[in-house]
């Protein structure tokens, strides 16, 4: 989210951009903002994204994208700068917007015991390369590549 722009700003130009701003874009933008917890939309609407903490920025980056009514949603190191404690609460709301709204969703994370968590396939890059797939389950339980184990080793521990 640019620095320049206030969170209404921010998602307003997602729907400009997309030839789907209207004139019900305000209240779709209220909408979208209380669907990812941020309930008091009349005080975040108006923030910048310096009086906004990771969590609520996470949130607004969320109600963003979602507003476009997307079939695949795409997590790129979602929650990888987050607190354990936010980062669950962040996960626990992607998983139920996608259970509500029906669509996909690709996470992309280092931390394979949170894959695990979240994610009914696991798909292990390395060096650019698709090392290990599968169900996440078994990629887990019977990691077949070095790197793999790597990550799993790196992640003892993890809870989310």
């Amino acid at each position: 989210m640019s620095h320049r722009f206030t969170v209404f700003e921010a998602i307003t130009e997602s729907l400009r951009i997309h030839g789907l701003f209207d004139d019900s874009s305000a209240e779709q933008i209220k909408d979208a903002l209380n669907e990812v917890q941020l309930p008091d939309e009349d005080y975040f609407i108006q923030k910048y994204p310096h009086e906004l903490s990771g969590g609520e920025l996470q949130r607004v980056a969320i109600a963003r994208a979602l507003i476009l009514e997307p079939g695949l949603l795409i997590a790129d190191e979602s929650t990888s700068f987050l607190d354990p404690s936010v980062q669950a609460k962040i996960l626990k709301l992607l998983l139920e917007l996608q259970n509500e709204r029906g669509i996909s969703m690709l996470f992309v994370m280092h931390d394979i015991g949170v894959a695990r968590k979240v994610s009914d396939r696991i798909a292990v890059l390395h060096n650019g390369m698709i090392v290990e797939n599968g169900p996440a389950d078994r990629v887990i339980s019977n990691p077949q590549h070095f790197y793999t184990k790597l990550l799993i080793d790196a992640s003892k521990g993890t809870e989310v």
